[in-house]
């Protein structure tokens, strides 16, 4: 059974709303979490890398005050392999950072272009439905598809491509993190053991 022209026209305004408000959301949300995740996220890593290379620096300040002692020194490996640690957390927390920007920038706009072709897919279903006195000729309709098929072909290749680019962004990123927050645990951890072999 298939529905009066009226309902058709009826629910394709509805679905032609619904795309377009769904684009609306996605450029709402595409400003306002993406400033405050970033804002966040570079906060901490930012932090993490300065407490790494303070922590570096009063170490060697620390060494300096054991060696006036005149104690020797025990396991000056541990003291060593936590500088590298430290280093490696200040390293990873600063690509952290840097990556991070490059992910949220990929990552919105493939959401973005998804959007956009997703308005651009339901303007081809549902104008033909809306009985426009602009589109009653197969030339009129072809005109109108036209533009709308070829956009939605490269809103579609945008969304792929920023999506791959976002992926290996986002793997990099989760990576950095980890190796960050792993280095700096261990790099703290062996400076403590170190620390209290030689007091």
């Amino acid at each position: 059974m298939t529905l009066p022209r009226s309902a058709r026209e009826y629910f394709a305004k509805n679905r032609l709303q619904s795309a377009y408000d769904h684009l609306t959301t996605v450029q709402e949300r595409y400003f306002i979490e993406g400033q405050e995740d970033r804002r966040e996220f570079q906060k901490f890593y930012s932090n993490l890398a300065l407490f790494s290379g303070g922590t570096i620096a009063l170490s060697i300040t620390f060494l300096g005050y054991l060696k006036t002692l005149g104690k020797p020194l025990v396991h000056q490996r541990l003291l060593t392999t936590s500088w590298l640690a430290l280093f490696l957390c200040l390293l990873c927390s600063l690509i952290y950072v840097f990556v991070n920007l490059y992910y949220a920038f990929h990552f919105r706009e493939a959401e973005y272009a998804k959007a956009n072709k997703k308005k651009f897919e339901a303007e081809l279903k549902e104008f033909p439905e809306l009985d426009l006195a602009n589109l009653q000729t197969s030339q009129e309709l072809a005109e109108f598809e036209n533009p709308r098929k070829e956009a939605v072909k490269v809103y579609g290749d945008r969304a792929e491509r920023h999506e791959k680019k976002g992926n290996r962004y986002f793997r990099l990123w989760q990576w950095a993190g980890r190796v960050a927050l792993l280095g700096f645990a261990t790099g703290i951890g062996l400076l403590l053991w170190f620390a209290i072999l030689n007091t």
